[in-house]
């Protein structure tokens, strides 16, 4: 009674500990944050500027039903927040991306808990998650939105570790109604789909989520069929068949042909289809180290596979990589060159750095995915020799 009471009393005081800490770590890497705030990104003053300017001279929330930029209205509705309070423009953009990096880090954090009984690692990965790099130029810098539809991605696949498949759909809906490129983890939602482990009528959530997020803009006066077609308009958007990110585009020119791009959509499919079919013909236990590896992949797969790719599009598999790393140590290499290549081409946005080839990170970037491939194979065989020797 008394031993237990005393490790008791240790553990609250090892939570405590861990509060503390990721109170003052927290303070510090906001405090990192607000110092880059006045930097102003080409995007500010092409279209973020514009956009919250038209909401605060039209009152606001008010203004929402206005056809202002080409994003979901849901980022919209926190900028209109915004404009309520006496901040400037610039800071309100970057405040709401910075919250949204310590609830991207909150998820990591709850995903490396899965993985260890000592906290100790889920805080380490919640600490290096608000410093990586390429997290702090994207919300602080840049004024990027990405750690929005991240968090909830990978609120998504913390759920299907703890087989909650309504509130993953739900993160999966969340993350779709504010960015397109969710789709990078819809593979993996089909796969679990295809293996039974979420119910087709589940995927209802996600409809249903995207009338409940534009209804509010509908109400205001919003064309409901804009609303409704927003991603197809943003898909025709942009002709340049790959924008700086190290992916299987990057050595084709910028005057592409057309018709090569909607060559590369379909061939882009047809890949996705070849892994899905492969994955589905395989016979595995979905462990949680399997769904962290399978997350990956598909972060990686899809924006190297795909055309029209912009500098920042491998932020998710950013993330998913340093998790990835905690739960396989020995592949810490990959969040490195992950993390590195996607900084680098985040910068030549940024800063217009350029001193290294990007056609020689495409490289390095193929290998690093074909490096999680293969992990990812062995991993299913080895799940299924266990799977069999269970049986016999």
């Amino acid at each position: 009674m008394l031993h237990n009471r005393r490790e008791h009393r240790e553990l609250s005081r090892e939570q405590m500990e861990n509060i503390l800490f990721i109170v003052v770590i927290t303070v510090f890497a906001m405090l990192v944050r607000m110092l880059l705030f006045p930097f102003e990104s080409g995007d500010y003053h092409q279209f973020l500027r514009g956009w919250y300017e038209a909401l605060k001279n039209n009152g606001g929330f008010a203004a929402v039903g206005m056809n202002i930029g080409d994003y979901m209205p849901t980022y919209l509705y926190f900028l209109a927040i915004f404009t309520y309070f006496p901040v400037s423009d610039l800071a309100a953009i970057k405040i709401i991306s910075s919250v949204a990096d310590i609830i991207l880090a909150v998820y990591v954090m709850k995903i490396v808990n899965l993985k260890y009984e000592n906290k100790t690692y889920g805080v380490l990965a919640y600490t290096g998650i608000l410093f990586l790099p390429s997290v702090i130029l994207n919300s602080a810098v840049w004024g990027q939105c990405d750690s929005i539809f991240t968090a909830a991605l990978v609120a998504c696949v913390y759920y299907f570790m703890q087989n909650k498949e309504d509130r993953a759909v739900t993160a999966f809906a969340i993350a779709f109604i504010f960015k397109l490129q969710a789709v990078f983890l819809a593979p993996l939602l089909l796969l679990l789909l295809l293996k039974r482990k979420v119910k087709l009528s589940t995927f209802l959530i996600v409809p249903l989520v995207y009338f409940v997020s534009i209804l509010p803009a509908v109400m205001m006066g919003r064309s409901l069929t804009g609303l409704l077609t927003v991603y197809f308009s943003q898909a025709g958007q942009y002709k340049m068949i790959a924008m700086f990110l190290p992916n299987l585009y990057t050595w084709l020119p910028e005057n592409t042909p057309g018709y090569i791009s909607s060559a590369a959509v379909i061939l882009a499919g047809g890949l996705v289809l070849i892994s899905l079919f492969y994955f589905y013909r395989k016979k595995f236990t979905i462990t949680n180290e399997v769904l962290v590896t399978l997350a990956l992949f598909f972060a990686l797969f899809m924006p190297f596979i795909l055309p029209h790719m912009h500098e920042r599009y491998y932020f998710l598999a950013d993330i998913l990589s340093v998790i990835f790393a905690f739960y396989f140590p020995k592949k810490f290499y990959v969040p490195v060159v992950t993390v590195l290549s996607s900084t680098y081409a985040v910068c030549h946005n940024l800063f217009n750095t350029d001193f290294f080839s990007v056609q020689l990170l495409g490289v390095i970037m193929l290998l690093v995915l074909i490096s999680v491939a293969k992990h990812l194979v062995d991993l299913i065989k080895m799940n299924r020799i266990e799977n069999e020797q269970v049986l016999i």
